[in-house]
């Protein structure tokens, strides 16, 4: 996804709402926050 790929080495703020659809599992926005959070978890190892 290239917007990730964009936000590379920025801060960004992140609401409430995509961390709820994340863990009801919310089949709307799970493909979406999934590879987010995957990629932060992933980038903070890295630190």
């Amino acid at each position: 996804m290239e917007w990730l790929v964009q936000l590379q080495g920025q801060i960004v703020g992140l609401d409430t709402a995509p961390l709820i659809y994340f863990i009801e599992e919310n089949p709307n926005y799970l493909d979406v926050t999934d590879t987010f959070l995957k990629l932060c978890f992933v980038v903070s190892l890295a630190l």
